[in-house]
């Protein structure tokens, strides 16, 4: 039984996934699993052909990406106690095996360091512990934030942050139109605050004990989403998360959140 399972995935990725996957499989002691996510490009097909060796989960009828749903699927086929997930255009280091293996503890998951935007994707995290917290969040549509959000659980979880040297790692580099190809939204900054308001949203909730399940959080994500593209764009939201009975009185809570808008062209 291998200690870790490394997990990619690949929606028309192909020509990415052939220049970063031989380095996972020459790695040792180390199982591949590559979700063809509906590919265009048919991925899994290239896969089993090329490298036998590497478990392919195949989709069909996913014209979206969702990268919570295809990580998730690789997760459920993965047989190592350690789950690596890595982006199809992450090359990863020779020594990859050798320099990691010694430094996944139980109670901690793994970030690259240093830790560039183009991995923050790249996560070891056990088994059990992604488990304990769901998973990534299938609730969750478009580009990012879907791992900035597993973190997030994992440390509500009690589960602390540790690091594994990044040095080696090799990044493909591509536009941004190749980035958002099988998305709804294709403007990744309004999207990221999308993304970043719902997690925060649901995240508190879950502090004050309420955790959504699937129909709850995409109701919430939707709720967001309407929010966002009402006229003059987000100002206030709320949800309410209780109600409580009292001598002569109902007693209902809510959070509120005021959104005011960032100059970011501003430096320092």
């Amino acid at each position: 039984m291998p200690l870790v399972t490394a997990i990619t995935t690949c929606k028309g990725r192909l020509a990415h996934l052939k220049q970063t996957l031989p380095a996972l499989m020459a790695a040792a002691d180390i199982d591949v699993v590559v979700v063809d996510y509906d590919c265009p490009d048919r991925a899994g097909d290239w896969v089993r052909s090329t490298w036998p060796a590497a478990k392919v989960v195949s989709v069909s009828d996913r014209p979206l990406y969702n990268q919570s749903e295809a990580k998730n699927l690789g997760a459920a086929a993965a047989r190592g106690d350690w789950l690596f997930f890595a982006d199809a255009d992450v090359r990863i280091a020779e020594d990859f095996a050798q320099m990691v293996q010694p430094l996944l503890r139980p109670g901690a998951f793994l970030l690259a360091d240093p830790r560039p935007a183009d991995l923050w994707g790249a996560i070891f995290v056990s088994r059990r512990d992604f488990e304990a917290v769901g998973g990534f969040d299938v609730a969750m549509e478009g580009y990012g934030s879907e791992d900035v959000d597993l973190l997030a659980r994992l440390m509500m979880a009690g589960v602390r942050q540790a690091h594994f040297p990044s040095r080696g790692f090799g990044i493909i580099q591509h536009d941004e139109a190749t980035r958002t190809r099988f998305y709804a939204m294709t403007d990744i900054a309004l999207n990221g605050s999308i993304n970043g308001f719902y997690r925060t949203a649901k995240n508190d909730l879950a502090m004050q004990g309420i955790r959504l399940d699937l129909a709850g959080r995409r109701k919430l994500y939707a709720d967001v989403v309407s929010a966002f593209a009402a006229p003059g764009g987000i100002k206030t939201f709320q949800i309410g998360f209780r109600s409580s009975l009292v001598p002569n009185l109902t007693v209902n809570a809510s959070l509120r959140y005021d959104l005011i808008e960032t100059d970011t062209s501003k430096g320092d």
